[in-house]
């Protein structure tokens, strides 16, 4: 394997990962208000499950995206690891631009649910 090869593995490996553990941290508490708040079962899976998928997407695309084009066969060592860490950066932003949509979208869920709840 080339060396940016190697680089757009561990790129991808380590997006996923990421998009992983914010899906991992989420859930449980999101499950918990989703059950309270929407007493729908069907509901609360679609919306665990379109916000797994969109971590999950947002992350895959930065990883895709990257650009490890401008490394050369002769670059060091610590090239690599910027070029993935920039790959990482910008996952981790769409990670955080998907996670404040979507705690909007659920403060007003959980404000017009509960205005029509007795």
């Amino acid at each position: 394997m080339s060396p940016r090869s190697i680089a757009f593995c561990v790129s991808f490996v380590v997006a996923i990962a990421v998009a992983l553990l914010v899906d991992r941290l989420i859930r449980p508490s999101l499950r918990q208000l989703l059950e309270e708040i929407t007493v729908l079962p069907a509901a609360t899976e679609f919306y665990l499950r379109s916000f797994a998928i969109i971590v999950f997407l947002v992350a895959g695309s930065s990883a895709l995206g990257s650009a490890h084009g401008d490394l050369s066969a002769t670059s060091r060592f610590m090239e690599y690891v910027w070029s993935i860490a920039d790959t990482v950066k910008s996952a981790m932003e769409g990670i955080f631009g998907v996670l404040l949509g979507y705690v909007a979208m659920i403060t007003v869920l959980v404000a017009a649910l509960r205005r029509r709840q007795p």
